[in-house]
């Protein structure tokens, strides 16, 4: 069973540093990760967010991920294997 991971601004501020500008990447809100292990879930969601918008397709294409994601702009972005519960119904 795959687990998730997210990596935010909203608790911690702008803490992910984009290694491209050594600037806070702030191009996302939050992004999360579902993943064959909590390890690879923590580290693609963490460089995927760093990445900004280009993350969100860089993490969809690894084998295992499936990824939601939140823009800068409130834009939701999800790849279609990403679980979802269903109308009136917790998440399995």
């Amino acid at each position: 069973e795959d687990v998730v991971a997210t990596s935010a601004r909203y608790e911690r501020g702008d803490h992910i540093i984009d290694g491209r500008t050594g600037r806070p990447a702030t191009g996302l809100l939050a992004l999360t990760v579902t993943a064959p292990t909590l390890t690879e879930a923590d580290t693609v969601a963490t460089a995927a967010f760093a990445l900004g918008r280009d993350g969100v397709d860089w993490a969809a294409a690894r084998d295992g991920c499936e990824v939601f994601a939140v823009t800068a702009d409130r834009r939701v972005l999800r790849t279609a294997g990403f679980p979802v519960a269903e109308s009136g119904q917790a998440a399995a």
